[in-house]
C-alpha cells in the first residue's frame, strides 16, 4: 500500500502568531529527493530524527550548496491555512462591544472576566470565522467549481428555467464542527491544521478539474464526476499521530465523491484507496515532508511569505494556489493587522 501512494504530507507551524498557521509539506514520489539525501548526508546525526541538524546544515552551508539544494527542494508542494484574515474581518465589529484594552485576538481565544457577559458573541463569532475557513478549504472549494461547472452543461437546462434557481450556486454555510472540538485545542487551530492537510489530497483535483474546463469537450454529465472520482482515487501518505484529521480527510473525499456523483454512476461502486499514516523514521519521503515544512517554516518567519513563494514552485494557501501578488497582499494584510 505505501508504495502506491500518491503523496506523502507531514507539517510544523508558524511560531509566535498567536493561531496555528499550519504548514504542510507534500512529497511528490515521482520528484527527486536529492535534496533531503543531501541533507542527510551532512547532518551529523544522520538516524531517525535528525531534522534539527538537517535544518542547521541547510541554513549554514554556503550560498552555492543552499542554492543546488533549492533546485529541487523547490518541487515540494506547501499547503498552508491560515486563520489570521479570516479573524481580521471581525476586528472592527468587535473592538465596538469589546471592553477597553481587551484584544480582539485575545476574545477570540478566551474570555476573561471582562468579557465573562460576551460568551454567546463570542461562541458567534468563532463559528463564524470557522465557517469562512471552511467555505475555503479545499474540500469545499472542489465541490464548488464543480457545482459551478454544473450550471453551465446540460445537467442544468432543463432546470434554468425554475426562476427559485439562483443565477450561482450558493457556497456551503453550515458545516459541522465536531471534528475541530478537542479538550486540548482551539477550534480554529484544528480547523487550520485539517484544511491545509486536505490540501495534498484535494490540490491536484482541483487542478485538474479547472484545466478540463477549458476543454470543450468537456460537457458531458459523465465527464465531472469521472474526472473527480480518478483525480481522488489514490491513497495519501501522512505522519502519524494525526488520526483526526485524517479522518475527517476521508470523510470529505466521501462527501465530495457522493456530491459530484449524485447518480452513483462511478461512486460508491470506485471507492478511492484509503489514506495512510506512516511512522516518519521509516519512510524517507515522510521524513523529507517533515524537513521542508521545516524550511518553509524558517523561510516565512524569517522573511516573508513571499519569500517563501520564491523558493517553492507550488504553494496554498487558505485553499487557493499562491500567486506573487497575492501573498504580498496576504502579507500585508497579517503584518497590519498584528501590529
Amino acid at each position: 500500500m505505501v508504495g502506491s501512494a500518491a503523496s506523502f504530507t507531514d507539517d510544523t507551524s508558524l511560531p509566535h502568531v498567536g493561531w496555528r498557521v499550519s504548514i504542510h509539506a507534500q512529497i511528490i514520489p515521482e520528484n527527486p529527493l536529492n535534496w533531503y539525501f543531501f541533507l542527510r548526508k551532512k547532518a551529523t546525526e544522520g538516524l531517525g530524527e535528525f531534522k534539527r541538524d538537517a535544518i542547521e546544515t541547510f541554513f549554514s552551508i554556503a550560498e552555492t550548496d543552499r542554492e543546488q539544494i533549492i533546485k529541487t527542494l523547490r518541487n515540494v508542494r506547501i499547503h498552508i491555512s491560515d486563520p489570521r484574515p479570516y479573524t481580521a474581518r471581525l476586528n472592527d465589529p468587535l473592538r465596538m462591544i469589546l471592553p477597553k484594552g481587551t484584544s480582539v485576538q485575545s476574545f477570540l481565544k478566551r474570555l476573561d472576566d471582562p468579557t465573562r457577559h460576551l460568551e454567546e458573541i463570542r461562541r458567534d463569532a468563532i463559528a463564524a470565522v470557522a465557517t469562512m475557513m471552511l467555505q475555503d478549504s479545499p474540500p469545499e472549494r472542489l465541490k464548488y467549481r464543480y457545482k459551478k461547472w454544473e450550471y453551465i452543461t446540460e445537467v442544468w437546462e432543463s432546470r434554468l428555467a425554475d426562476k427559485d434557481l439562483p443565477i450561482e450556486p450558493q457556497p456551503e454555510n453550515t458545516f459541522d464542527f465536531t471534528p475541530f472540538r478537542h479538550k486540548n485545542a482551539h477550534m480554529l487551530n484544528d480547523v487550520a491544521n485539517f484544511s491545509s492537510a486536505s490540501a495534498s489530497v484535494f490540490s491536484a483535483a482541483i487542478d485538474r478539474f479547472d484545466e478540463a474546463r477549458d476543454d470543450y469537450l468537456f460537457e458531458s454529465p459523465l465527464a465531472g464526476p469521472y474526472l473527480i472520482n480518478n483525480a481522488l482515487s489514490r491513497s495519501h501518505a501522512f505522519d502519524e499521530g494525526n488520526s483526526r484529521a485524517v479522518k475527517w480527510i476521508e470523510e470529505q473525499r466521501a462527501d465530495v465523491l457522493a456530491q459530484t456523483d449524485r447518480q452513483k454512476h462511478f461512486y460508491p461502486a470506485s471507492r478511492p484507496e484509503p489514506l495512510q499514516e506512516l511512522r516518519s523514521t521509516g519512510f524517507h519521503p515522510i521524513q523529507a515532508a517533515d524537513i521542508a515544512a521545516s524550511i518553509a517554516r524558517e523561510f516565512w518567519d524569517r522573511n516573508n511569505l513571499p519569500y517563501l513563494l520564491r523558493h517553492f514552485d507550488y504553494v496554498t494557501y487558505n485553499g487557493e494556489r499562491l500567486s506573487e501578488d497575492r501573498a504580498a497582499a496576504s502579507q500585508r494584510l497579517i503584518s497590519a493587522t498584528s501590529n
